[in-house]
């Protein structure tokens, strides 16, 4: 949600650091060719029949792997006390395909995608999850990607609301378009500091109904799930300095940065560099029919790799949080809940990288997220199947095509993005 808001007001300075910084043909068709594989991800995606069974599967037993265990319909791979489902995936004609197989190979081709998902026993009742995804998106270089996301983040430095709405209006017309079909951007509010940084805060409503015609069950999960949520994030120092905050209420989104010179400094107080590590602090709760669940008190590890052919970003979650859950709950016992945050605790990664071996930039995502079995996660499983089993389907393919549209009118924002107007001498 929050990336989405931040697409929609994208302006022209974010295109022009994607396409390193020169409008020109060449880096113009570079910037685009991101978004182009973005848009193939999820041009009509089809699924071999053990594939599109095991994910269905794996997503159910998340929480309870001894379910999937020892169903051999589910894994390519079985070795001992490590269960592993392979996939590979590519655009085929006009649709992107995804397969189980036995074996990954390199990804050679812009819009090629493998999943490895591993699932290891450790106990009678705790098992291990690791999932390792990675996409090529071209040859546009993580170095450029991550210019794009910091040139989104300081889109308001030393601006006013019109000059922004002016910009990315006339930068980006079509994903505007298509952004403005679900998202309202209410209010960009900047304070220009005595030491030119400038505080910038974001305001946006997601309106479901603005997709529902074309996309009715969409917009009904929209409202169902993400308009139920809540949700509060902050990252801050080791000394408690905050360098971004973000919240969502009733799919009412408030984003606040403050930037200098392109780059987040503390909301608050002397400017100063952004440290690599961080600390993640949030809370967020959601509706699952008549359940509201989630949790408060949310503390992580937050660290940034910023090297020469990779950034990344990678949340470390070693401190149980304090748990919103249902009434009907206090009876069952909750020590398995600790579980995922006991010795290593629970890792998510994602990022982009150069693999200079087969000429691509590397979308890449994983997790390990360790579990232990019980009644309460019985119960918290079977709520979560409710949510898998109500975005199956039509859900699925309506979010897709939306997204594909979303893309789509990127890359073509990207690809004809016109080169600043010469100054006057």
């Amino acid at each position: 949600m929050a990336a989405a808001f931040l697409f929609a007001i994208a302006c022209r300075e974010p295109f022009l650091r994607l396409s390193g910084g020169h409008p020109q043909t060449e880096s113009r068709a570079s910037a685009a060719q991101l978004f182009v594989a973005l848009a193939a991800r999820v041009t009509q995606p089809t699924r071999d029949q053990k594939y599109d069974s095991a994910r269905i599967r794996i997503a159910h037993a998340a929480l309870l792997p001894s379910r999937v265990w020892n169903d051999t319909a589910v894994w390519t791979v079985i070795s001992g006390s490590r269960r592993t489902l392979f996939v590979s995936g590519h655009l085929d004609s006009a649709r992107y395909r995804l397969e189980a197989t036995k074996t990954l190979t390199a990804l050679t081709q812009a819009a090629e995608s493998r999943h490895a998902i591993n699932l290891t026993r450790l106990a009678s009742d705790e098992y291990a999850w690791d999932t390792d995804v990675a996409y090529s998106i071209g040859t546009v270089s993580a170095a450029s990607i991550a210019s794009l996301v910091a040139g989104l983040i300081a889109s308001g430095e030393g601006r006013g609301e019109a000059d922004i709405r002016a910009d990315y209006r006339a930068a980006a017309p079509r994903s505007s378009a298509v952004m403005g079909q679900l998202f309202t951007v209410d209010s960009i509010r900047t304070t220009h500091l005595p030491d030119h940084s400038t505080l910038a805060t974001f305001t946006a409503t997601m309106h479901p109904g603005g997709v529902e015609a074309r996309y009715p069950s969409f917009a009904r999960y929209l409202r169902r799930y993400a308009a139920s949520a809540r949700m509060r994030w902050e990252l801050t120092d080791r000394v408690g300095n905050r360098y971004f905050d973000c919240s969502a209420v009733d799919g009412r989104l408030n984003l606040r940065v403050r930037t200098l010179d392109g780059a987040m400094v503390p909301l608050g107080g002397p400017a100063r560099s952004m440290p690599d590590s961080l600390a993640l602090r949030g809370e967020f709760t959601m509706k699952v029919r008549r359940f509201t669940v989630g949790f408060r008190d949310y503390h992580a590890d937050f660290v940034l790799t910023r090297a020469a052919h990779e950034h990344a970003w990678s949340v470390v979650t070693r401190r149980e949080p304090e748990w919103v859950l249902p009434l009907v709950t206090e009876h069952l016992l909750r020590t398995p809940l600790r579980r995922p945050f006991q010795g290593s605790g629970t890792t998510f990664r994602i990022g982009v990288r150069d693999d200079s071996s087969a000429g691509q930039t590397l979308l890449h995502r994983r997790l390990h997220l360790e579990v232990q079995e019980s009644l309460i996660l019985r119960f918290l499983g079977r709520l979560g199947s409710t949510a898998v089993t109500d975005f199956s389907d039509r859900v699925e393919i309506e979010q897709n095509a939306w997204l594909h549209e979303l893309f789509s009118a990127l890359a073509a924002d990207a690809s004809l993005l016109a080169p600043p107007r010469a100054s006057p001498p």
